[in-house]
Parts: C-alpha cells; structure tokens; sequence
C-alpha cells in the first residue's frame, strides 16, 4: 500500500511539474509578445493561470507547495495577465513564495512595497 502511494505522489510530481513548464513558457511567450500581439498574449496567460491553479492546489494537498508555481500566479496578479489585475492576492501569493524561498517572489515584494505577515496555505489554495 505504501508503494501505491509513493508512486502515486511521484506521478502526480511529474505532471505539476510538466504542467509548471508549460505554464512558465506560455508566461514568457505571453510577455515577449504583449506589445504586438495582446490579444494572444491574453489567452497565454489565462492558460497559464489556469494551470498555475492547478498545481498550486495540488501541490497544497501533496504537502509540498510549488514557490514557483506560487511566484509566477503572484506575478499574474500583481501585472493583471491571464487574471484580475489584484495587489492584495499577489503579495500573498509573493509571500507565501517567499517564505517557501523563492527569490524572485522576494524582489518582487521589495520593489512593490508590500509587508508579509503570516498568510497560510489555505488562503491560496483556489
């Protein structure tokens, strides 16, 4: 039984992290083409957004949170692509990606001004 479920935790590892790249590419397509193209910039960003919730959801469940999944859904919100421009849901994503160590989220909270003060998981969890 416990080798069912290791292998399962493994498999769905595999898959957010597939899903993550996917998404980080669409994210950085998106950018590179926002100023020519912002029509499908948009749509790249809303599939990303969408996945990003995926994982960080299930990676919540699995007890081992993405900070990058987490960091890059914060920065969607924080610049309004592929989600509702939200200050406040992205310094608590940016915070919780912080707190799980991931350095971008970081400088991000930095250059934006915001404090972090204890946010749980479960505020982010969609």
């Amino acid at each position: 039984m416990k080798k069912i479920i290791v292998l399962s935790i493994f498999i769905a590892m595999l898959f957010a992290q597939n899903l993550y790249f996917e998404a980080f590419k669409n994210v950085m397509q998106g950018k590179r083409i926002i100023n020519k193209n912002p029509q499908k910039a948009e749509k790249l960003f809303i599939i990303a957004a969408n996945d990003l919730k995926k994982i960080i959801k299930s990676s919540i469940n699995n007890h081992q949170p993405s900070a990058n999944a987490i960091e890059l859904i914060g920065e969607l919100y924080l610049n309004g692509w592929g989600v509702e421009k939200n200050e406040r849901k992205a310094e608590k994503f940016l915070c919780v990606a912080s707190k799980l160590g991931n350095f971008k989220a970081k400088i991000l909270i930095k250059k934006n001004g915001f404090t972090c003060n204890k946010i749980y998981l479960k505020e982010i969890k969609q």
